[in-house]
Formats: structure tokens, C-alpha cells, sequence
């Protein structure tokens, strides 16, 4: 069984083959964002659509109708908290007529916040987060293929945890206990769930 699909029996929901949300437009959602996204959060979204996993980490999806579950909402606003933590407590959040500066761009880094795996170029997509305030991003590096994006955590403190895997291997791992998060595995004791959200077509 691969990771996907051990990531479904754990959330105890029906089969992918049997299961369709929408038919998202991901190549219009991977140039707003920048990156092409793993192939299993694809699948999964497009089967599930967005929703709560044991009612605590929240996954989005693109065009998703409520607020917290919009894919690149969340991606901006989880983006915007870590340029006030990569460049200084003195860089509030920009204004509509700034342009955003991008999170690799080591020139605008002050501090202490950058985390050491963290490298010029680099950059996080956020997919989803938890009612805590925490987010969950993808780290992008350069030339590595969607597949390779390890997940990695942003407590609000804030604090980074990466994990080995991507989307559906790291929720496995946080799921079956074979992968631990200080601030995750609290919450992910089970028995799992996936509690949908937002309208399906």
C-alpha cells in the first residue's frame, strides 16, 4: 500500500476511485503560487476537497468556499507571517500596492528566524494549518522534484518542524506515530477522521 492510499484507510474515508470533490485547475493554481505542487495532495483534493484531519490539522483546497480551507489564502497569509519573522519585527505586512518580496531573498533576511535548512533561492507553500494559528508549508528548493518537498510545521512562536516525506507520507507518519511533532502528535491520537468542508460540484 502506498503512502496515499494508507493515508485514506487511516481518515477512514471511501476509496479515491469512488470519491470526487472538483477537478481543480491546478496548472492556473501552480503559476499563482509559483510551484508545481506533489501529486498525491492533487489526487487527495481532488477526490476529498478541503476539510480537518481529527479536527485539527487543516488541509485546503483551491477555490475552496470557506475562508480558512482556500488554498491560496492561506498561502498568503501564512507567507506574509514568516517575511514579519525572516525580515525583523520591524517589516509589518505590506500594503495592496507593495509587491510581496519573495521568501528566499536572502537580503531581506535580519535575525535569527530563518531556520538553518532554509537556503537562498528556497521558499514555502503553505497547503494547510491548525486552529492554533500554526501553518503547513511544502519546502520548495530549486530543481527538486514535487514529490521531494518535505512538510515542515511553523508554530506561531515561531517554531519549525520538518519532516522526511511529503504530504501524504508525513500525515501517515503523524498518524501512525512513526513520525513525532512536539506541537502535532498531541492532537493526531485517533481514532482518525477527516471531517470535510466547503460545497462539492
Amino acid at each position: 500500500m502506498d503512502d496515499l492510499a494508507e493515508l485514506v484507510d487511516l481518515l477512514r474515508l471511501p476509496p479515491m476511485d469512488e470519491a470526487h470533490w472538483r477537478s481543480s485547475d491546478w496548472p492556473a493554481i501552480e503559476t499563482a503560487l509559483g510551484a508545481e505542487l506533489p501529486g498525491d495532495f492533487k489526487r487527495f483534493i481532488d477526490a476529498y476537497g478541503p476539510g480537518a484531519i481529527d479536527d485539527h490539522v487543516l488541509v485546503c483546497a483551491p477555490d475552496a468556499s470557506i475562508g480558512w480551507t482556500d488554498l491560496l489564502d492561506n498561502n498568503e497569509m501564512a507567507q506574509e507571517t514568516c517575511r514579519i519573522w525572516f525580515g525583523g519585527v520591524d517589516d509589518g505586512p505590506f500594503s495592496h500596492a507593495q509587491q510581496p518580496w519573495l521568501l528566499g531573498d536572502s537580503s531581506r533576511w535580519e535575525g535569527d528566524d530563518v531556520p538553518d535548512w532554509f537556503q537562498p533561492g528556497d521558499d514555502l507553500i503553505s497547503w494547510g494549518g491548525t486552529p492554533n494559528g500554526d501553518f503547513l508549508f511544502w519546502h520548495i528548493k530549486p530543481g527538486a522534484a514535487p514529490a521531494d518537498h518535505p512538510v515542515v510545521l511553523r508554530e506561531r512562536g515561531p517554531y519549525f518542524e520538518r519532516f522526511a516525506g511529503g504530504f501524504a507520507a508525513a500525515l501517515t507518519g503523524l498518524l501512525t506515530g512513526t513520525i513525532r511533532s512536539e506541537y502535532l502528535s498531541r492532537w493526531l491520537q485517533g481514532p482518525h477522521s477527516y471531517g470535510l468542508a466547503g460545497r462539492r460540484d
